[in-house]
């Protein structure tokens, strides 16, 4: 009979230890918080379920020396770290990044670099404009969750982790891509491919989605846009800032002129002139944007449409970029090119 409890109270232990290190153990293989290095093969194709707080995972947590930091929207996060040539860029793009979230995430991306960025790119867009566009919460509720007490090694026993763990493990094994958005574990993401209706279908619900909820009757231009690119100026003295609008479909973009938001358009680009003095424009009409095969939606492009807007904005060669793909914009060319671009908006 003792012999029997004894034998009871061994299993009791055991049964909750063995789950618990297994839930464990398949959680830090797959690592779906990105708070580990390794690579397998079923690893290398996660979701961005939580992308302000992965990343900022990856910045505590991996070995983080870079000389040039990439900051910007989800449509940003498609761009290839990796294709802006001769520089160690780390893309910090994050969905529905707001331009009063940079500073925090860039200061907190110097204080893991130990040292200044030599460049910090930005993607900026216009829906970010909208002064009364909700933001989403503050930089340090990720950065401060990153640095608790053993927090890497919390997480591994959560079964609402081992969820994330599985679906991205069906994800890496499957053929075709399995989320709308995945990255590899060199954080770099690749898009679900749409065709045909499927595309068009996307466009037109974001048209509609941007009529009724961001270019509508709640829009206000954010006056403070030009107090903030200047602090992150004063913030950075010593790094170059490279900026460039993103590109989306040219019906997006006339919805723009459609609900008379030009004069707040024109006034974005003059802002961001004036503080960094030159933006790379790519929101315009163009070959790439009036191409519905560039994009999955009406807003997001391919990951080749961010090599070529990498490519461009560091002057690196690359036959595949239109030429009408991206102006430089400076004061001396500035009324020019608004007037060009009115002009593709109002004339046949």
């Amino acid at each position: 009979m003792r012999t029997n409890y004894k034998r009871w109270v061994i299993v009791t232990l055991l049964i909750p230890l063995v789950i618990i290190t297994c839930v464990g153990g398949f959680n830090y293989y797959i690592d779906p918080l990105w708070t580990f290095s390794h690579v397998n093969k079923l690893n290398t194709s996660q979701d961005s379920f939580n992308e302000r707080q992965q990343k900022t995972n990856i910045v505590t947590y991996r070995e983080f020396d870079y000389d040039t930091l990439l900051l910007g929207s989800s449509r940003t996060t498609y761009i290839n770290q990796h294709d802006f040539m001769g520089l160690d860029t780390f893309n910090y793009a994050l969905s529905s990044m707001s331009i009063q979230e940079y500073n925090d995430y860039i200061e907190y991306a110097k204080k893991e670099n130990k040292k200044e960025f030599e460049y910090i790119f930005i993607g900026l867009d216009f829906y970010a404009t909208n002064k009364n566009r909700e933001m989403i919460e503050d930089p340090q509720i990720y950065i401060n969750k990153a640095n608790e007490f053993m927090y890497r090694f919390k997480n591994l026993i959560s079964v609402d982790l081992l969820k994330q763990s599985i679906e991205n493990a069906k994800s890496s094994s499957a053929e075709d891509q399995y989320f709308t958005r995945s990255y590899n574990r060199e954080n770099v993401a690749t898009a679900k491919v749409a065709e045909g209706e499927e595309v068009k279908k996307e466009i037109e619900k974001t048209v509609e989605s941007y009529r009724e909820s961001v270019y509508g009757p709640g829009y206000e231009y954010n006056d403070d846009i030009k107090k903030i690119f200047t602090e992150l100026k004063e913030n950075n003295p010593n790094t170059t800032f490279i900026v460039y609008t993103t590109p989306v479909t040219s019906q997006l973009f006339n919805l723009l002129y459609e609900e008379n938001r030009l004069q707040d358009y024109n006034q974005w680009i003059s802002d961001t002139v004036e503080v960094f003095g030159s933006v790379y424009n790519f929101m315009y009409t163009n070959s790439i944007t009036s191409d519905s095969s560039n994009y999955y939606d009406g807003h997001h492009f391919y990951p080749d449409v961010g090599t070529l807007i990498a490519h461009k904005i560091i002057n690196h060669e690359n036959k595949d970029i239109p030429e009408d793909f991206g102006v430089l914009v400076t004061d001396d060319n500035l009324s020019e090119h608004l007037n060009f671009v009115e002009r593709t908006l109002t004339e046949p």
